[in-house]
């Protein structure tokens, strides 16, 4: 059995600049922004710089609070509406520099990791329309729609933003079960949403990408790009400890005793190095291997294996220790896990 798909080699992060979006709308409200972090015990000093990265967790109490904050069930789509270039970092001027919208989702493709690596995309050409499928990596953790509303709306406004154009999908369709009201969501994306889908996805006519992006400018891309190029490299290097470490993890998790201890000397360093390198990437050995086995529990979980093939694939000496442990990791027993909403696809 492989791996490779379960978990990704790097940690789910946010750019801070996303949050730029919340804020807006919030200030927008006349909210105090500042007071609401404090009220969710989230220093705001820890959210400011542009250059920062977030745990995706960290993100997801801030955007989920906010909903609750400003009683607002539908925080995603209006979120997504104060979406701008900076909102997305150097990747969303590197996309205000585009000859035209194919350009600038083929740009958006090659340097997203910049903004997170929270959601990820798929694109399909279907009789000359294009599919855009938006999902998670499977050891994220759960989301709430909030998450992909805001991808699809943020989507939506930058497309209308660089074009100038007020232009709409042909379709949106979300994978959890349909609100009270779909009101907002026919005004936001100005065509057919339906729920209750086995995807979370926009399609979109295949001439929109020959529409010109109104600040297109040559030399001003190659200048983006070439700094995006340089911070993605820069990304990939910070990353690269961690990520070894998971790849060794992973190829030994049936093994119950695994340590830092042994996958230093597989890596051929003392356990001190490997310490700091990962300490530099802001990781801790006990908790990556914590989170390696926590989100495939659960994503075997979700595939029916049974506890006892659980605990054998994941190394645990027999399923009490198992179960113990993912009441610890997860609140729940494994069961409660499988059959109850911690399961389920994404709600509010």
């Amino acid at each position: 059995m492989g791996y490779d798909y379960c978990m990704a080699p790097e940690p789910i992060s946010v750019s801070v600049t996303v949050l730029s979006q919340l804020f807006l709308y919030l200030s927008s409200l006349k909210v105090d922004v500042d007071a609401f972090l404090h009220s969710i015990g989230v220093d705001s000093q820890s959210v400011q710089s542009p250059d920062a990265r977030i745990p995706v967790d960290t993100y997801l109490h801030i955007q989920d609070g906010a909903a609750e904050y400003i009683h607002d069930p539908y925080l995603g789509l209006h979120m997504g509406e104060f979406a701008e270039a900076g909102s997305w970092s150097i990747l969303g001027y590197v996309m205000m520099n585009c000859k035209n919208l194919g350009e600038a989702f083929e740009k958006s493709g090659k340097y997203s990791r910049i903004i997170g690596n929270m959601i990820e995309a798929r694109a399909d050409l279907r009789f000359n329309k294009i599919h855009v499928v938006v999902f998670t990596p499977p050891h994220a953790p759960k989301m709430t729609r909030h998450c992909y509303e805001s991808t699809l709306s943020s989507s939506v406004r930058m497309m209308r933003m660089l074009t100038g154009v007020h232009l709409c999908p042909l379709e949106v369709t979300f994978a959890y079960p349909q609100p009270e009201s779909t009101a907002e969501y026919d005004r936001v994306f100005g065509c057919p949403v339906k729920f209750g889908q086995k995807e979370n996805s926009m399609t979109l006519d295949w001439g929109i990408v020959n529409t010109p992006v109104r600040m297109a400018n040559p030399d001003l891309l190659a200048h983006f790009e070439q700094y995006a190029q340089t911070l993605l490299d820069e990304m990939q290097r910070k990353d690269e400890h961690t990520r070894a470490v998971t790849r060794i993890i992973l190829s030994r998790l049936d093994d119950e005793s695994l340590s830092i201890e042994k996958v230093a000397r597989e890596m051929a360093v003392s356990v001190r190095t490997l310490q700091k390198r990962l300490e530099e990437e802001g990781v801790v050995f006990s908790d990556l291997l914590r989170e390696v086995r926590q989100r495939l529990a659960q994503k075997y979980l979700r595939e029916n294996y049974s506890v006892e093939q659980i605990t054998y694939l994941l190394g645990f000496s027999e399923p009490s220790v198992f179960r113990k442990a993912f009441k610890k990791w997860s609140g729940v027993t494994p069961r409660e896990y499988r059959e109850g909403i911690y399961a389920n696809s994404p709600q509010t």
